[in-house]
């Protein structure tokens, strides 16, 4: 299965890119522990850098806050959508699939990431430029939405009524199986991630 191996609390940061870790750092935190109890200086401790060294980033926790939320949006919204674009037809039904496929399967690759962008504090922390992207990508789900309904696809449904059940069926998968929330625990019964994705949302949008 296809996971990624957190930066766990005091292991050492050595080399690379310090913004990224101080990212990556700060939504395990907030994921495991909440808001309250990221601070730059505990960031710092736990990558085993300088207490000053993420102020060269970012200057106030309210900096890295706005700043994570940009940087898991956009990690989110390019892989839903280059999930769409590698695959190679026009057919409305398989495109809306390769949306879901491409969030729920971007969601459980990013656990972390995923259960710190759903935080509801954290979302308090986008800037115009997030709430433009996040506009934006609602209506690429909502066109997307309405050419498969078109072809056929629960045609008799409010458009806005349908784009939100389409939404929020993987997005509420990605949130029972990363959180482990009312015992679901799929990923333990089904050993291929990708098939697990593709068989949850084929029940969305069949193909």
């Amino acid at each position: 299965m296809n996971t990624q191996a957190p930066i766990k609390k005091n292991q050492q940061y050595h080399h690379g890119d310090l913004k990224a870790a101080i990212l990556k750092r700060s939504a395990e935190i907030i994921s495991d522990e909440g808001i309250e109890a990221l601070s730059l200086r505990g960031v710092a401790r736990d990558l085993g850098v300088s207490h000053g060294a993420p102020n060269r980033h970012f200057k106030s926790k309210s900096e890295l806050l706005s700043a994570l939320i940009a940087d898991i949006w956009n990690k989110m919204r390019d892989a839903t959508l280059q999930s769409v674009d590698s695959i190679e037809t026009e057919d409305p039904q398989r495109r809306l699939n390769a949306l879901g496929r491409g969030y729920l399967r971007w969601a459980l690759q990013n656990k972390s990431e995923f259960q710190a962008m759903s935080h509801p504090d954290l979302r308090l922390y986008a800037d115009d430029t997030v709430k433009t992207s996040q506009q934006a990508l609602h209506k690429v789900i909502e066109s997307a939405v309405k050419a498969a309904q078109m072809d056929g696809r629960h045609s008799d449904t409010n458009l806005s009524l349908l784009t939100l059940f389409t939404t929020s069926v993987p997005f509420g998968c990605a949130m029972l199986i990363s959180s482990a929330l009312m015992g679901f625990d799929v990923e333990a019964s089904i050993e291929d991630q990708e098939t697990l994705i593709a068989d949850l949302i084929n029940l969305v949008v069949p193909i």
